[in-house]
């Protein structure tokens, strides 16, 4: 059996009425509704097998299978747990130039990655999007990506200026340009401080070398593909 037909069948399986028993858990359900709309919208009415080696489709296929061992286990009474993945996480920043050079950059991350989004870049997207020049038409592409990235590997944060002031002080803010740097570089090293494998990818060579003076792993995008 191909992917294709495994996940369809998951997905049947799992839209079997009644779908949940009454213990089963209610976030589970609510997110397993979201994953099926999702599966849905993007390719649950396509007659033609989409090509599920690429990296988006592994946590689509491998999410349903959760679920379908979550539904068995509560049908018997159990509330299961999840296990957490043995390989180590590693939580990536990306900065707006990254997505710029290579739309698929979503598609190049570990199924164990985090994507950290920072609201800077968020917002910056969105006010390209609004425009109809090339950008304009490559940043609705990109929030499009955005959109479809698992919500479990998705972490939007922002952080406030004084956080910013508390985790750079050596950096003054003379710029708008600094003031989006700063913000994506505060974001990075609270994932520092708390301790966790994180890096920043990047194509800016002013923030890759502020990055380094703050202890922060900084990858250009050939060094991230080349990792």
């Amino acid at each position: 059996m191909n992917r294709y037909d495994l996940l369809k069948k998951l997905a049947r399986q799992c839209l079997k009425k009644p779908p949940f028993p009454k213990n089963f858990p209610k976030e589970e359900n609510k997110q397993l509704a979201v994953q099926i709309e999702n599966w849905l919208k993007l390719y649950g009415n396509s007659d033609n097998p989409k090509d599920f080696d690429d990296p988006k489709y592994r946590d689509d296929i491998r999410t349903l299978r959760d679920f379908q061992l979550l539904h068995e286990a509560a049908s018997r009474g159990a509330v299961p747990v999840l296990k957490e993945p043995q390989e180590k996480r590693c939580y990536l920043v990306i900065d707006t130039n990254i997505f710029f050079h290579d739309e698929r950059i979503l598609n190049r991350l570990n199924d164990n990655d985090i994507f950290v989004l920072p609201q800077i870049v968020l917002d910056e997207l969105c006010n390209r999007a609004k425009n109809k020049d090339f950008y304009g038409r490559k940043s609705q592409r990109i929030l499009t990506a955005i959109r479809q990235f698992p919500a479990g590997r998705l972490l939007q944060t922002r952080v406030e200026r004084a956080e910013v002031r508390r985790f750079l002080p050596q950096f003054q803010t003379v710029t708008s340009n600094d003031a989006c740097d700063h913000q994506i570089l505060a974001v990075t090293k609270r994932f520092v401080l708390e301790k966790k494998s994180v890096q920043l990818l990047s194509d800016d060579f002013e923030l890759r070398q502020k990055a380094a003076e703050l202890n922060i792993t900084a990858l250009s995008l050939q060094e991230f593909r080349d990792r």
